[in-house]
């Protein structure tokens, strides 16, 4: 069994802490246990290899997010770079392809695909494993998960199954409906959550991208992969499907990709340096910056201060979050890199100056164009030629090997100037 899971998400909706490199499924809210902090995307990895330390997993992600992935990841799982966003169906399609003509995977293998921006418990991540053994073990072209309601939601679409069984054939599917409406659903059809989760044979994904796209081949689909028409899974494969079977999942599962969910999840915590005082309540403090953060008499809102911005609003207010953050949104300043990571301190518009870790082990080139001249202080760490205090200079296209014994940070300062001609 194989599985793809979608990291492809952008970054608006958890503003100031995400932005389109450093978006959601990358920031570190939730407890590691050892006293940090760890993303939804380490987390999802670290509850799949717990159950099975050998199973694959394949991230379908963007091309600009690739260098966090890498970050927070290393290379041990396999990546496919999505040049540009088509919706989950392309990019589905395009990792699979990668499964087929790049791992070589049988194509009767079975493929678990899931979303990387939802919380759930452990019991989730076994009942995705169970998903591939339905495939395996059944006849459904297609298995989902359907996520038992603890109540009525506008918020996800429904399957109506047709028995109450732990697995049952999917009788139809519902559209996001009003409260009154979900309620009756649940009460009377045993409808479930329609959770994003599909499992099948990789054989049948390929069949499907080549109905829709004209072809199944990865170097195909990553060619024209801008022009290929951009349609979810659900409209080009589930509602198109006849023979689908939907497991049953009774857990923790919820949401986490916006700051009203995760107050929830987080139960209106504080993450970083926080401090409140008995008045504020109902609220959730994010504090991803090396000062601390007071919060006093802060009721029924959500606080998050981060390296691009600062959000103070009423929860009832976050619905909104999206389209007003456009007129604050800036150019990245935290960037995830393989080798570690950037956060850009001060910027003009022909100078930069930022602050590199590099992680022991790696090692990183520098680089310069021509007429750009960047200078590096390696301010803790050693490696090669370097030290606590070591300068170094490089311009008009040279470049610079690092090679990291420990950990090191350095600052990075890039000054455009301007090459005078030469003399006749």
């Amino acid at each position: 069994m194989r599985m793809i899971l979608l990291c492809g998400g952008g970054g608006k909706r958890l503003w100031p802490i995400s932005n389109n490199t450093h978006s959601k499924q990358f920031i570190k809210v939730f407890d590691d246990g050892n006293g940090g902090y760890r993303s939804m995307l380490e987390r999802a990895i670290s509850e799949i290899r717990e159950i099975d330390p050998d199973t694959q997993v394949t991230i379908a992600a963007g091309r600009v997010q690739t260098e966090e992935v890498r970050s927070q990841l290393g290379f041990d799982v396999s990546l496919t770079e999505e040049p540009s966003r088509r919706n989950t169906f392309p990019a589905i399609s395009l990792a699979a392809s990668y499964l087929k003509d790049h791992d070589k995977v049988d194509p009767q293998e079975p493929i678990v695909i899931f979303s990387v921006d939802s919380y759930a418990d452990h019991s989730f991540y076994e009942c995705l494993f169970s998903l591939g053994e339905i495939v395996e073990n059944g006849t459904a072209n297609l298995v989902l998960m359907g996520i038992e309601p603890d109540g009525p939601s506008d918020k996800y679409g429904y399957i109506i199954p047709a028995s109450s069984d732990p697995v049952s054939a999917v009788r139809e599917f519902r559209e996001k409906p009003d409260i009154e409406t979900a309620r009756k659903y649940i009460e009377q059809e045993h409808a479930l959550w329609n959770a994003g989760v599909f499992a099948c044979r990789l054989e049948y994904l390929l069949k499907r991208a080549d109905i829709v796209f004209g072809s199944s081949s990865y170097a195909y689909l990553i060619q024209h992969y801008p022009e290929l028409k951009q349609i979810s899974f659900d409209y080009a494969v589930v509602e198109k499907e006849p023979n689908i079977a939907v497991k049953r999942y009774n857990g923790t599962w919820a949401d986490a990709g916006t700051w009203t969910s995760l107050a929830t999840l987080l139960n209106n915590g504080d993450v970083g340096q926080v401090v409140r005082d008995d008045q504020c309540s109902d609220t959730l403090v994010v504090n991803d910056l090396d000062i601390p953060v007071l919060a006093m008499g802060i009721k029924g809102a959500v606080i998050a201060a981060g390296r691009d911005g600062i959000l103070v609003a009423e929860k009832d207010r976050i619905p909104d979050l999206k389209s007003v953050v456009d007129k604050v949104w800036l150019e990245p300043r935290i960037i995830g890199k393989r080798y570690g990571g950037k956060e850009v301190l001060y910027r003009t518009d022909s100078s930069e100056t930022s602050l590199l870790t590099i992680r022991a082990g790696s090692s990183v080139t520098i680089k310069t164009d021509v007429g750009v001249r960047k200078t590096l202080t390696v301010l803790r760490g050693a490696g090669e030629q370097m030290k606590p205090g070591t300068i170094f200079t490089i311009q008009d296209g040279e470049k610079w090997q690092i090679n990291a014994d420990t950990d090191i940070e350095l600052i990075e300062t890039m000054i455009e100037f301007e090459i005078e001609p030469e003399e006749d």
